[in-house]
């Protein structure tokens, strides 16, 4: 390989054949001036090795000539080739060495010089260039203690040391340069001089126009989601309509891609294409609940799911739903129930069934839906309305219990651990079935459309029965999968029973007295009370108490699983008032003979009559004969008692008689009346009987 020295040799001898040979020593040659390459590289700012590569590729005009030191041949670059601006820093130079620069200006000149990059701190580097940094740091202190200690000749030292160096560390470039370089950087605390920023000279930077851009963020940044190709062809085509002369500045498609990924952030990207619920769900913070002071039954979380099941019930195919609530210290699930449809009831039997196996919970968080929030169960909270506020509405039943109630934010369900554990009822028990449907049409299995049709698919009471030994035999058995380490290794319900300190217990019959439904306030009517059940009205009534009570408001408690009988409470203050029994013989189907369903209701119709007539021959038997005094005569007897004690016309002194025109005629007095005189008008008289003959 031809060497460097030998090249520009011969192609200064190619230059003497073909051309006059140029003159050597002489820096000045027909007015102009000649810089050598170091002397440009210090007025440039750059390497010479930099310089030489620009002479050697003809990127600058040059001529070899020979050197004015050492007169060997090398580049020597006319002044006049440089630019205007670098041909006026290298003669404000040469004026400042003479001192002909004034002072004034040779400040302003280095006032106005481009500012160096900052010096980043060590913090401020990424993961590879503090390795970078460290690197170095060990192989200049490595060269210099060994450097030190060589005897021999220091170059030819640093030359084998690069040997060894580019044995030990193949992947970095090494050179005698190189290390002197990092060397320096190193004496002067210099650490980005200790990095290699080659080929990052342009990283981060960008040729699309910021008008361009900004277009294009607008068709992207959609909540439609436009793809990256659409955008950026009508970003073209926008660009055309209104600034036709960056059109030829567009750079590809893939230097949007890349201004993509590098300059619009995760969250905007998210909040503008994706809405403000997933800007939620993804970016912003999270709250972290902390289980340390929490124990067993402190709280309950409920939550209703649809079973990913298709199973019959003799006649209808249809999907199950199960009302549970899970215990949030353990992960145990207490009580549960399974039905055709979520409501109200469901989650009270729910409530019930984990009442009854682990106690009576402090609290209980649920979400926001209506079989939670009702007048039944644990009031009308976030669904109150403006109209709601003077309605008088029962005591709900969390609240005859002692239970507090929370509610889950709007449309959160990463608030409720319970659906986690739904997702555990759908994988270990839902995909037992043959009649697995699974959650979305993906997972739906392509052999269940024949299973349905055959008829093999199980039925509600098999699901039932399975579900029951499923959650106490195997899930509430599962090793505890909360946040806190030290129950690892324990089972849910070891955790439950570790963390109980103390357990409200209700009695049966207690429990079911304060489990009870409640209708809204009700008057007595003719018929008793009534509750309405999937839109019938069923009566309740005493026949005795109904009559005695008529209009008064109650509020009316009662099971929906046994309407034998109610209980009716006062509206004021519930206080406990009767218990009424099912008035079934009131209802008597329309096309039936009344006269042959009629005896009951006639009976008791005759019992109410004669107990009323009885209270009030009662009323009339509580007075003597002689104080049976009509209301005619002790009114009669009051008034003229008053009449002669208050009763006085007193007139004045002074009397003022009413005069007509000044004619006072006398009217004819009647039989047995007293004189009357009485002004009469005889003209208007006259004139108005003038009047009628016309």
């Amino acid at each position: 390989m031809i060497s460097t020295l030998l090249y520009h040799k011969l192609q200064n001898l190619s230059r003497k054949i073909f051309h006059r040979e140029l003159p050597a020593p002489d820096r000045k040659e027909d007015n102009v001036d000649y810089l050598t390459v170091k002397e440009l590289a210090e007025l440039k700012g750059c390497s010479e090795r930099y310089i030489k590569k620009l002479c050697k590729d003809e990127a600058i005009r040059s001529e070899i000539k020979l050197h004015p030191q050492n007169k060997q041949p090398c580049y020597m670059i006319p002044l006049t080739s440089l630019s205007e601006e670098l041909q006026a820093k290298y003669y404000r130079q040469k004026r400042t060495e003479a001192g002909l620069l004034p002072e004034q200006e040779a400040a302003k000149e280095k006032k106005t010089e481009k500012p160096t990059a900052p010096q980043r701190s060590f913090e401020e580097l990424s993961a590879d260039e503090r390795s970078e940094v460290n690197l170095w740091t060990d192989i200049v202190r490595e060269w210099q203690g060994m450097r030190s200690a060589y005897k021999g000749s220091k170059t030819e030292f640093d030359k084998l040391y690069v040997g060894k160096c580019q044995l030990e560390h193949p992947s970095v470039k090494i050179s005698t340069d190189i290390l002197y370089r990092k060397w320096n950087a190193y004496r002067n605390n210099n650490i980005e001089g200790l990095i290699d920023k080659r080929g990052a000279w342009n990283r981060g930077s960008s040729a699309i126009p910021n008008t361009v851009w900004n277009a294009f963020l607008w068709y992207w940044l959609d909540d439609n989601r436009p793809t990256v190709s659409l955008s950026y062809r009508n970003t073209i085509i926008w660009t055309e309509e209104f600034y036709p002369e960056l059109v030829s500045l567009i750079p590809t498609e893939r230097a949007f891609r890349r201004k993509i990924d590098n300059d619009v952030k995760y969250a905007l990207k998210t909040y503008m294409r994706d809405g403000e619920k997933a800007f939620h769900d993804r970016c912003m913070p999270y709250i972290v609940r902390m289980y340390d002071m929490l124990e067993a039954n402190d709280c309950w979380i409920a939550d209703n799911h649809t079973f990913d099941i298709i199973s019959l019930d003799g006649k209808t195919k249809h999907r199950l739903y199960l009302t549970a609530f899970l215990d949030a210290k353990s992960g145990v699930l207490t009580g549960w129930n399974i039905t055709d449809s979520p409501d109200s009831q469901s989650t009270t039997l729910a409530l019930r069934h984990g009442i009854l196996r682990f106690g009576i919970p402090k609290a209980v968080y649920v979400d926001n839906g209506r079989e939670f929030l009702n007048i039944n169960f644990g009031g009308k909270g976030n669904r109150t309305r403006k109209s709601d506020t003077n309605k008088v509405d029962p005591t709900p039943i969390l609240k005859r219990l002692g239970i507090e109630m929370h509610n889950a934010i709007v449309c959160n369900a990463q608030a409720k651990p319970i659906e986690r554990t739904f997702c555990t009822v759908k994988n270990q028990f839902s995909k037992l079935w043959s009649g697995f449907c699974g959650g979305t049409i993906l997972e739906r299995k392509e052999s269940l459309k024949r299973r349905i049709k055959n008829g093999d698919i199980p039925c509600d009471y098999e699901i039932r029965e399975a579900l029951d030994s499923w959650i106490d035999g195997e899930y509430n058995c599962q090793e505890y999968g909360g946040s806190e380490r030290c129950f690892k290794g324990m089972t849910r319900i070891d955790v439950w029973n570790k963390t109980i300190k103390e357990v409200r217990k209700a009695s049966p019959d207690v429990l079911h007295l304060l489990m009870m439904r409640s209708t809204r306030k009700q008057q007595i009517k003719r018929n008793g009370v009534c509750v309405t059940i999937a839109g019938e009205q069923i009566w309740f009534m005493h026949p005795e108490q109904t009559l005695m009570n008529l209009k008064k408001e109650v509020f009316v408690r009662y099971d929906p699983a046994d309407l034998r009988q109610v209980r009716l409470y006062d509206a004021e203050n519930e206080k406990f008032l009767f218990e009424w029994k099912n008035a079934d013989y009131l209802m008597v189907d329309y096309l039936e003979k009344i006269q042959e369903n009629i005896a009951e209701p006639q009976k008791r119709h005759k019992m109410a009559k004669k107990y009323i007539k009885e209270q009030a021959q009662g009323i009339v038997d509580n007075l003597t004969p002689e104080q049976r005094v009509s209301m005619v005569d002790i009114s009669i007897q009051r008034a003229e008692q008053r009449k002669s004690e208050k009763f006085k016309i007193e007139m004045p002194a002074k009397i003022i008689p009413i005069v007509t025109n000044g004619e006072i005629s006398v009217a004819k007095k009647a039989v047995g009346a007293e004189d009357i005189k009485v002004p009469i008008n005889i003209k208007l008289i006259t004139s108005n009987a003038a009047k009628r003959k016309k």
